[in-house]
């Protein structure tokens, strides 16, 4: 315990480890400022002129508009607002006025899209929604399985297990789907940005753990006291991701307390089939953001993990940051550049799949993609995660393996 308090306080007591740790609270702050502050609402005051607000006051005028379409997403709400939508349309066209729009059409837009994705006809959006029977949404809820089915045999031709593991998710969604005006996927957009950027900053803060005290020398020394095996090894990988730990819990802390409570956190009850409807995940908005953040903990350590291992492998932390950096952003350059099973397969097995701007847990947890492993057919965010958490102990059993055999060169 001795050691691993030592250790602790000597990493602390870094300069540039403060600095890194007072960056990732700024980053933290800023993006909770940024997604309460990039909240837009658009009305036509009296005098037809277009208003827009933003920050915490469109926040409240959005909930205020939302608040009489809240509750259970009932069949009768998505015949009104089609209903709504298909008289508009008859009346104005395509060329509705912005006052009807914002007035009529905006607050039905979670329904409409819902009747888009499940009844869907070809035109454009209105056109497309004046072709749909009102009288068909009466079987909305039994349409919406049917509709999933067909886009993943669309998807995946003949693949029965695919299939078989959607339609056992899909059984748990919760009907009707509950609407809480509030917390939107935008917002887990940004969450997922500070998910990438507390990875950077871990990459920065690990990545000479091991590797400047080679370069400095320091380490021949340490290696000859009595600790100065796997203890010591063991101590300052624990003691690194504690300081990770503490890290990721203030800067989450701070999204978490500051966004939920401006948007509110009731809305945090909405079921992600508002958004997206033919979304086999039965969750809530509150339930996503919570694994979001869980895998997000994941990646952070195995990333740590393997970074720590990269440094003990290392004779110069420059190198080692230049790897952890380079491994950061990989997922991201696969993900643009490689397409097909394998690019998805080795992107999420990476340590740091889990996170990053392009392609993360929270993207994969919203779609369908299933990798195919032989005859074996796995859904990627179960890969993601899986892989995450065995390469935590791998890569911190390979850590303290490398170092002690760095002291036996």
């Amino acid at each position: 315990m001795r050691i691993l308090l030592l250790e602790m306080k000597r990493v602390i007591k870094s300069r540039m480890t403060w600095i890194l740790l007072a960056i990732a609270i700024a980053l933290s702050v800023i993006i909770s400022y940024q997604v309460i502050s990039g909240r837009q609402y658009t009305y036509v005051d009296g005098s037809g002129q277009q208003v827009k607000i933003t920050g915490m006051e469109a926040i409240r005028a959005d909930k205020k508009q939302m608040q009489p379409y809240e509750g259970a997403v009932t069949e009768e709400k998505l015949q009104n607002a089609l209903k709504t939508c298909q008289d508009l349309y008859k009346k104005y066209g395509a060329n509705i006025p912005q006052n009807v729009y914002y007035d009529k059409i905006a607050p039905n837009s979670y329904f409409l899209n819902m009747i888009g994705m499940v009844y869907p006809e070809n035109g454009d959006e209105y056109e497309a929604l004046n072709k749909v029977n009102p009288n068909s949404l009466s079987n909305f809820y039994q349409q919406r399985p049917e509709m999933l089915k067909s886009q993943l045999e669309a998807q995946y031709p003949g693949n029965k297990n695919v299939l078989r593991e959607v339609q056992n998710l899909n059984s748990k969604v919760k009907t009707p789907f509950i609407l809480k005006e509030g917390y939107i996927n935008d917002n887990s957009d940004n969450l997922c940005i500070l998910l990438f950027l507390l990875v950077l900053i871990c990459a920065m803060v690990v990545s000479p753990i091991f590797s400047a005290e080679y370069q400095s020398g320091s380490d021949d020394i340490l290696r000859c006291t009595k600790n100065g095996h796997i203890k010591l090894a063991i101590a300052k990988l624990c003691s690194s991701l504690l300081i990770i730990l503490a890290m990721f819990a203030v800067c989450i802390l701070i999204f978490v307390l500051t966004v939920n409570s401006a948007y509110g956190w009731d809305s945090m009850q909405t079921s992600i089939q508002v958004t997206l409807p033919l979304s086999f995940v039965p969750l809530t908005v509150g339930q996503e953001q919570g694994l979001t953040i869980l895998a997000g903990l994941f990646t952070l350590l195995a990333a740590a993990c393997f970074i720590l291992f990269v440094s003990a492998k290392c004779q110069h932390p420059t190198t080692a940051l230049i790897i952890a950096i380079a491994f950061c952003i990989l997922p991201a350059i696969l993900h643009s550049v490689w397409h097909g099973n394998m690019a998805e397969f080795l992107t999420c097995v990476l340590p740091t799949g889990g996170a990053g701007i392009s392609h993360n847990f929270f993207s994969q947890l919203n779609g369908s993609k299933f990798i195919q492993i032989g005859s074996f057919s796995i859904w990627s965010p179960y890969l993601t995660v899986g892989a995450a958490i065995l390469e935590i102990p791998l890569f911190f059993i390979l850590s303290v393996h490398a170092y002690c055999k760095h002291q036996a060169a």
